[in-house]
């Protein structure tokens, strides 16, 4: 095999592309998705007005738990995958195959760990009350609308501040992100 050497710009493309990859891979929020790391901070509001039972409160302080829990560890396997990344594009003989390979691992665990997340927020959710469900469900609507508010062009979104549940800032919590990103069943 030739030895490539490669120049600062071109370099620098390299190094470019794989982080907007890996970007794109990391905050990507298609309309009808949410993330689970944004509602979490909503998550503790949200349980006191869904007025839990006790064996509600364990489960869902269980699964909050494990989903900080699983959140903190990807976003720390993030950081190292970005520095592996930067630190490969300094090597003299850069190879972007290898350099790829760990984003499409880091993509195949990232959706493994959705899956979980998902059940287990369906877990807490089989636990709810019909009354709790539709709660969760308007908050889930809530969410979905602030989404594609945010996507709308500028011109569009100019209506009321908010969309359509009057500004409150951030919506009213957790629950509703059944896993990093959740795609709702039938969608």
């Amino acid at each position: 095999m030739t030895s490539l050497t490669f120049t600062p710009a071109v370099r620098r493309l390299g190094l470019a592309l794989l982080l907007g990859t890996t970007a794109l891979t990391a905050s990507a929020v298609p309309i009808a998705e949410m993330r689970l790391e944004d509602l979490l901070p909503m998550a503790p509001d949200f349980r006191t007005e869904l007025k839990l039972n006790a064996n509600q409160t364990i489960l869902w302080q269980q699964v909050e738990g494990k989903s900080r829990q699983l959140l903190r560890e990807r976003k720390a396997r993030h950081e190292r995958l970005q520095a592996g990344v930067a630190q490969g594009l300094q090597a003299p003989r850069l190879e972007l195959r290898d350099l790829l390979a760990g984003l499409d691992n880091e993509s195949t665990q990232s959706l493994t760990e959705e899956k979980q997340l998902r059940e287990w927020w369906l877990s807490v959710n089989d636990a709810l009350d019909e009354q709790q469900r539709q709660a969760v469900a308007q908050f889930i609507a809530g969410q979905m609308a602030r989404i594609m508010n945010a996507a709308a062009p500028r011109s569009e979104s100019r209506g009321a501040p908010g969309g359509e549940h009057g500004g409150r800032k951030g919506g009213k919590g957790g629950m509703g992100g059944a896993g990093a990103s959740m795609t709702l069943p039938g969608n």
